[in-house]
């Protein structure tokens, strides 16, 4: 299995962009053949939606190792401003979609010259808290709606936001993949991994930690912006909703913090599980009660509990991470195994203590 697994990352790494492409190509397929709207466009345009969150999270909680609780502040924000252009002020949907992504970038440069002069658990508890404050101001406004929201009914169909939040998804992935082989990326993971050291060596750190914060800003702005209309409905609690604040962050931990796919997998995966727990009901008959229906709608914070302690426990790196790290395990015992004074064959089986490696 991990020599499959190695096979798998090894080509993904060496045609990254091709896969990205054949996955675009895929992705735009769907309402080609017939899926337009109700239930499953819903959950399909979701599905994509979740990606771009758990991809923006990594951003600066993976590959920055700065763990954002208040990413759902630039969503909100995003939410807000299309719904008030595109109703207060007949705004072309494009347009508003746009300016969205621009506010949430600017609100990110200027809450990050506060924020990341924190470190660790500080600046977690400081992102929670403008969240909050962000979710209160919007409750306050009468621009917003206050508690009561906006309903947008003159939207576009379904499709376009499917499509808006599918190219969504594949830019960020495209620019991410780019990154990460670049100076800008490598930098990122050197704080992540010891910022003193690399201050020391001359790296202004401040400046490539707020850009990826900015980034990731911009990301999850877009994604709000789109979704306000395609919900034709925001109020605070929805557009500053804090479960889906938690989900992306345990999204990203199950499919691996650090890494291109594993964000986007984690979100694919857990969305849809959590999107079946909501709509499974049994009938059962038990005693003295006669016949009756259970529902599971509820359960997915329990599920999201139960992933979250799971992954950090036994599964650090998640699912891609552990995949990559076993790969890099038997690519040393394939190479350096003999280093010891004798020579290991490429295509030899056998385990160092003599059994058969999996």
């Amino acid at each position: 299995m991990t020599r499959y697994a190695a096979g798998v990352l090894e080509f993904a790494d060496a045609h990254g962009w091709k896969i990205i492409a054949v996955l675009a190509v895929v992705g735009a397929l769907p309402p080609l053949f017939g899926l337009e709207g109700g239930f499953y466009m819903t959950v399909a345009t979701l599905t994509l939606m979740f990606g771009v969150l758990a991809l923006s999270w990594d951003l600066i909680g993976g590959q920055t190792g700065y763990p954002s609780f208040g990413q759902m502040g630039f969503f909100g924000l995003g939410a807000y401003t299309t719904a008030i252009l595109v109703k207060d002020q007949a705004v072309a949907f494009p347009v508003a979609f746009l300016v969205a992504g621009v506010l949430a970038t600017l609100a990110a440069g200027v809450v990050g010259l506060i924020v990341l002069r924190l470190r660790g658990g500080y600046f977690a508890i400081a992102t929670l808290g403008i969240l909050l404050v962000a979710q209160q101001v919007s409750r306050n406004l009468e621009v917003t709606g206050g508690s009561s929201g906006k309903i947008l009914l003159d939207v576009p169909p379904a499709t376009t936001f499917y499509y808006v939040l599918l190219g969504l998804l594949v830019a960020e992935v495209a620019v991410v993949y780019y990154l990460t082989g670049t100076r800008f990326g490598y930098v990122l993971n050197a704080i992540r991994d010891d910022e003193g050291k690399a201050t020391s060596m001359g790296v202004n750190t401040t400046y490539y930690k707020t850009a990826a914060w900015m980034l990731a800003a911009l990301f999850t702005g877009l994604a709000g912006g789109s979704w306000s209309l395609f919900n034709t409905f925001v109020d605070p609690n929805t557009a500053y909703n804090l479960s889906w604040n938690v989900e992306m962050i345990a999204m990203a931990l199950l499919g691996g913090t650090g890494t291109v796919a594993g964000p986007v997998l984690g979100a694919f995966g857990l969305h849809l599980t959590i999107v079946f727990i909501q709509s499974v009901s049994l009938d059962v008959t038990l005693p003295l009660l006669g016949p009756t229906t259970i529902n599971f709608a509820g359960w997915q914070l329990v599920l999201l509990g139960l992933v979250v302690i799971v992954t950090v426990v036994s599964y650090p790196q998640g699912f891609v991470g552990e995949l990559r790290e076993r790969a890099s395990a038997m690519e040393y015992y394939r190479h350096a195994g003999g280093a010891a004074g004798q020579e290991t064959s490429h295509d030899e089986t056998a385990s160092p203590d003599g059994g058969e490696r999996t």
